[in-house]
């Protein structure tokens, strides 16, 4: 990190972004399954290190509005922007303030949660050493520390592919020269024999992995002149010098043994018994891993290793979940395949069957365990014994652990019925008045692409109905539906001009709701 206040993130800044893996509740959601107890979400105490323009943390606020959050960054240009948006959305839960982190002070607070994403690896030593030092000093007894970096043995071949670049790059001075250079030479280099070969198959790969990168996010990550990965035992050992401890991963997917052989899968299931960091390790050695979302907490605090049924208890689900075969009865005994994207889970349960078509049914609704519970039996025409509601924990934490479903820690602040007077949230209106990528209270970055999604998400300050959103979207000529939405719905293309804008609407307006974006 330079020591100029004028840093090369003011020269050329960061792209704006979410990091849905660092928000709190997902947070609060792992370190609940592992047994740490921590703190509430609604009132959660927040703070973010390299927070950028802030829109992270801001998306958190409108959110939580209960919770309090803070971010220090120390490019100068992107905290007066995010101070700029703090002032028009009038929110008084959430500060930004320009500081180099050496210099932080002692008078920080205690946090529940404290966030360092994209930063760890891009940063000196002494940097380095200071975010665990906050992290020390600064977290509650029972927090949780996110912290991302990139990881060996998976960076390796990034690594060579980074310094060819930077050689390549060195004798150009503009950020955006560097950058179209960078992206050419490596294209050069992946084609330049004639006769095809494992180098150039890890070149191509390299290749390919750049081109879907922001140039600002390529420039600033790949061409940055620190860009240290590490094994997962030397980041472990760093964050035991400042007593801290492993909690999970803010990916718990990738803590899984999902796809590795069976002898493999034996070795690893003997060393997490000894020690879990060891099992870790090991597992980053067979999957090539490239990048650790690593969550911590105190040395001291108890944790479980080994989720039980009940810690699934007081959470809450949601899934897009579908049979697989919709043509099937699910209530009748016998397996059934569900799948959501590419993950297809089979069960031959009643009552778990009835608990996934159920999710899907109300999605995106996080539902209360107890409620899913109800449901699922009343589905399965039964009532709810002690068994099942073992069951469908631990079910609930084995589709959590594969992509199935998602476990959340708080229900949510948008809502899925659309009232007479639909409010999208303030924050994505102002976004979509300048034209950037729109915040979904599901914390998701979205891009509005068509004309009556921006306009539509503009008018959707809850004084207008139905009625007054036509009269005001006929002024304008539009011809599809909110294109955000992956549901593929449409309107009727059959009836009057009148009947099909109406019918536009009110997909738009499901579309929304589905998306997270509104709020009354």
């Amino acid at each position: 990190m330079p020591e100029n206040p004028i840093s090369e993130y003011d020269k050329f800044a960061y792209p704006s972004a979410l990091y849905p893996q660092s928000h709190p509740e997902r947070l609060a959601t792992i370190a609940t399954l592992f047994d740490l107890q921590p703190a509430r979400i609604d009132r959660a105490r927040v703070l973010e290190l390299g927070c950028g323009d802030g829109n992270n943390l801001i998306t958190m606020a409108c959110t939580l509005p209960h919770g309090s959050f803070h971010g220090i960054d120390l490019a100068i240009g992107p905290i007066r922007r995010g101070q700029e948006t703090i002032a028009a959305l009038g929110l008084k839960n959430v500060t930004l303030r320009q500081m180099n982190l050496l210099e932080a002070p002692a008078d920080l607070g205690v946090f529940d949660y404290i966030i360092a994403h994209g930063l760890y690896s891009w940063v000196p030593e002494a940097v380095r050493e200071k975010i665990l030092a906050i992290c020390r000093e600064h977290l509650a007894e029972n927090g949780v520390a996110y912290i991302s970096y990139n990881a060996y043995p998976g960076n390796h071949v990034r690594d060579a592919a980074r310094r060819m670049m930077q050689f390549h790059v060195q004798q150009f001075s503009e950020p955006a020269e560097k950058i179209r250079q960078a992206r050419a030479f490596l294209k050069f280099l992946a084609e330049a024999k004639s006769k095809p070969g494992v180098w150039q198959d890890v070149l191509r790969h390299q290749f390919e992995r750049i081109e879907k990168y922001v140039d600002a996010g390529f420039f600033h990550d790949d061409l940055s002149p620190v860009n240290q990965p590490f094994y997962f035992y030397e980041f472990m050992q760093a964050a035991g010098r400042h007593q801290l401890q492993y909690l999970a991963e803010a990916d718990f997917t990738g803590m899984q043994l999902e796809g590795v052989g069976a002898e493999a899968v034996e070795v690893i299931r003997k060393m997490e018994t000894i020690n879990f960091i060891i099992r870790e390790q090991y597992l980053d050695f067979i999957v090539g891993r490239a990048f650790r979302q690593t969550l911590l907490c105190r040395q001291g605090r108890q944790l479980d290793r080994w989720p039980k049924p009940e810690r699934a208890y007081d959470l809450f689900i949601a899934s897009d979940v579908g049979l697989v075969n919709s043509s099937t009865n699910p209530v009748v005994a016998g397996i059934e395949d569900f799948r959501r994207g590419k993950i297809v889970i089979a069960t031959s349960q009643p009552v778990l069957k009835s608990a996934l078509l159920y999710l899907e049914q109300v999605w995106p609704r996080r539902v209360p365990f107890s409620e899913l519970l109800t449901k699922a039996c009343d589905r399965a025409g039964r009532a709810a014994l002690e068994s099942d509601r073992r069951d469908l924990g631990e079910f609930l934490i084995r589709c959590y652990g594969v992509g199935i479903v998602d476990l959340h820690a708080y229900a949510s602040t948008f809502i899925s019925e659309i009232s007479e007077r639909p409010m999208a949230s303030a924050l994505a209106r102002l976004q979509v008045q300048s034209g950037s990528p729109v915040s979904s209270l599901r914390h998701l970055p979205l891009k509005i692409e068509d004309a009556m999604g921006r306009e539509l998400l503009r008018l959707l300050d809850g004084t207008r109905d139905r009625a007054e959103l036509l009269e005001q979207l006929s002024k304008t000529k539009f011809s599809a539906p909110v294109t955000a939405s992956t549901d593929g719905t449409r309107p009727d293309p059959s009836g009057s001009a009148g009947d099909r804008m109406a019918g536009q609407l009110e997909t738009s307006l499901i579309n929304l709701a589905k998306l997270g974006l509104l709020v009354g």
